[in-house]
């Protein structure tokens, strides 16, 4: 896929991005400026990954799942068929088993890729991979929460405790600094779900606001349901519920509903599912962006790097949150619930994939 932008103008307008460093007509583009921007200084000089097409390209990823994963695979193989100097693109995951993933990223250095892009389940469990990638003079990509990944050659991150925080601030706001709130946290042991978790308690530091209960949601609907039901059956108080994923939101606009309860101030994310209900139930909320296009931003910075272009060694996601301000901007009624914002996409293919 082309480094020209194939996210929609309307979708971006009012995106802001805090870049700890400014981005210059040079710079190779991951994404849209507003949407990721460098976050080093540090920069692969340009030539020394530099191969001639056409490449063999190597994914590793975690594991399937929830919508948001499925779309995010869906944009990563749509940009590694689109390049035409990419002859193959492995894409392997591994079902969240990290034996499977570091036998999974063995396998593809054995197959001789040209570059490696790895989205590990936890970061820590695939250093030694990327260790000997690096010796073996691989360019190595990875989607590393925690900033630089040691030895990696290009770091890529977002979401993280950005999203965790931005849902902590918002609930800080609305309850004026104190009250007690719920945290609905993801999959247990995922580094992207801890990254999250401890945005949000940062968030809280210095304030009166008290977790009442903590639960693991997994990120998914009906287990999100149950646990919201269990919560509010034990009569607990809450004034505010902070979740590492939307999918639990509308579980808990749903129990609340069905329940008769008053809703508090519950946080979401980019999903327009969630936003189609957010908006028919009224709700008090907030969207934290974590784009599917943070896997097409992997792919394209392994193409740089085979180009020979100068890249940077870390990139960060953390553009502004969907407000109610802003909530129009993005909502597609047109479009089912199982479509993320900002997608990398062509619109034709967003219409397709994703009609009502």
């Amino acid at each position: 896929m082309k480094w020209r932008s194939l996210l929609s103008a309307p979708i971006f307008a009012g995106l802001g991005l805090f870049a700890p460093h400014p981005v210059f007509a040079e710079d190779v583009e991951l994404l849209p400026p507003g949407l990721m921007a460098p976050s080093s200084k540090e920069m692969i000089p340009a030539g020394k990954f530099k191969k001639d097409p056409p490449w063999v390209i190597g994914m590793s990823w975690p594991g399937v799942g929830n919508t948001w994963i499925v779309q995010t695979i869906q944009e990563i193989k749509y940009a590694g068929a689109h390049d035409p100097n990419v002859k193959e693109f492995r894409f392997v995951e591994a079902n969240w088993q990290p034996p499977k993933q570091v036998a999974d990223i063995e396998d593809l250095m054995a197959h001789k890729v040209d570059a490696l892009i790895i989205a590990p389940i936890a970061v820590d469990l695939v250093k030694a991979q990327v260790d000997a990638a690096a010796k073996a003079g691989i360019p190595v990509v990875v989607f590393s929460p925690g900033g630089v990944f040691s030895n990696a050659t290009v770091s890529v991150y977002g979401g993280g405790e950005a999203f965790g925080r931005t849902g902590g601030e918002f609930l800080k706001d609305k309850l004026q600094g104190k009250g007690t709130v719920w945290a609905f946290r993801g999959v247990a042991g995922v580094g992207e779900e801890v990254a999250r978790y401890n945005g949000f308690r940062d968030s809280l530091k210095g304030t009166d606001i008290k977790i009442g209960a903590e639960v693991y949601g997994d990120w998914n609907y009906a287990k999100g349901k149950q646990l919201c039901e269990n919560l509010v059956a034990s009569g607990q108080p809450v004034d505010g519920i902070w979740f590492s994923g939307a999918d639990m939101t509308r579980a808990c606009f749903d129990v609340f509903k069905e329940l008769g309860k008053s809703l508090v101030p519950m946080t979401g994310e980019a999903n327009n599912g969630f936003l189609r209900a957010w908006k028919a139930a009224g709700a008090d909320s907030v969207g934290p962006i974590f784009t599917p296009g943070l896997g097409p931003a992997m792919v394209r910075a392994a193409v740089a790097l085979l180009e020979g272009k100068p890249v940077y060694r870390s990139y960060y996601s953390d553009p502004k949150p969907i407000t109610a301000a802003n909530f129009d901007q993005y909502y597609r009624p047109d479009l089912n619930d199982a479509f993320w914002f900002p997608s990398t996409l062509p619109e034709d293919v967003i219409k397709e994939t994703f009609k009502r």
